[in-house]
């Protein structure tokens, strides 16, 4: 009888014969690649290293966290100026009511505008002012005004201080600007001393109505200033000074001049069905108050009343109390 050193040595053996068997055999029934003599360490070095610089190009740029200055140039809106940082066109405009007062129109070549990092609004501290009371009135977190790294607050005591600013990330406001009311031909006789001298003296009955199809009030409706956004329900289209300026559906002439709420020289019409059209900034209204007027009629003239950076008409389109983009609605030329 073997002993059991013996028989340890011999099973040992047997499965080192059985090995060399198997790869015999392996090999005589499979194909016979190119086993390499090494592994490939250099390739996968490689593929390493492309992988972190793919990986590193990727890299998102570092977030902005720092306040701003722009200087307006000719040409410029709030919406253009927006796009280039990244931003909302309302952001850009309600960091910056002591210059426009919340109208885009308003936009002058040479301003200097904040610009903030990210979108939300820039709060002065009051005196009565908390991290919870200016998160509740901007409809934000107040949290995010905490960990927002330029507020510079302590998030174990956010205490801030009178005259403090802060970014709200994420905050938003009513607009603090009125905007002209539609005024119905059997109620425009409002007070001029509230509206303008362009107020009616008078309500009329005239039953002129439009067929609810617009036409573009000038001869080429080229965008120059601003487009359709919230603050801007409206489209500024080129014209000349003392260009024509017609109007886009019959109706009748609810408001005729010059405008105490911003728009310069204005004209409105109600075309009797419910919707309203209204074109400002102009040099010169020729339509009278309570007038019928028909499609294609010569209302005003072209200019820079109200928006003194260059000529131009706001045109806007009231459904009702909703405003419309006149470029969902109204064809382009064939030349556009």
């Amino acid at each position: 009888m073997a002993s059991p050193t013996l028989a340890r040595l011999n099973k040992q053996v047997w499965r080192l014969v059985s090995a060399s068997l198997f790869l015999v055999f392996f090999a005589g029934c499979s194909p016979s690649p190119e086993i390499p003599t090494a592994l490939p360490t250099v390739q996968i070095l490689q593929a390493s290293a492309t992988a972190t610089s793919t990986s590193a190009e990727i890299t998102p740029s570092p977030i902005r966290t720092d306040i701003e200055t722009y200087t307006v140039v000719q040409s410029d809106t709030i919406s253009s100026i927006a796009e280039t940082f990244k931003l909302k066109p309302e952001t850009v405009l309600w960091a910056n009511y002591d210059q426009l007062l919340d109208d885009p129109d308003f936009l002058l070549p040479g301003m200097q505008l904040t610009i903030l990092p990210i979108d939300g609004t820039y709060h002065q501290i009051g005196g009565t002012d908390t991290v919870q009371s200016i998160a509740a009135f901007f409809a934000a977190d107040a949290q995010a005004i905490i960990d927002w790294p330029g507020n510079e607050i302590d998030p174990s005591n956010p205490v801030i201080f009178v005259g403090q600013w802060v970014l709200v990330p994420g905050g938003q406001r009513a607009l603090r600007r009125r905007f002209a009311p539609n005024l119905y031909r059997y109620s425009m006789a409002v007070d001029p001393t509230e509206y303008g001298v362009g107020a009616c003296p008078e309500n009329v009955s005239d039953d002129t109505s439009g067929d609810g199809v617009f036409a573009w009030p000038v001869d080429n409706p080229e965008v120059d200033g601003d487009g359709f956004w919230s603050a801007h329900p409206g489209l500024d289209l080129a014209v000349e000074i003392g260009g024509e300026v017609r109007a886009a559906d019959a109706g009748v002439v609810t408001f005729s001049g010059w405008s105490n709420l911003g728009y310069g020289y204005m004209i409105m019409l109600d075309h009797g069905n419910g919707n309203f059209s209204l074109y400002a900034g102009l040099n010169s209204v020729i339509a009278i108050c309570g007038s019928a007027v028909g499609q294609g009629d010569v209302i005003g003239t072209g200019g820079m009343s109200g928006h003194p950076a260059e000529p131009f008409v706001h045109f806007e389109i009231r459904r009702g109390e909703e405003f419309l983009n006149p470029l969902d609605i109204i064809p382009r030329p064939n030349n556009q």
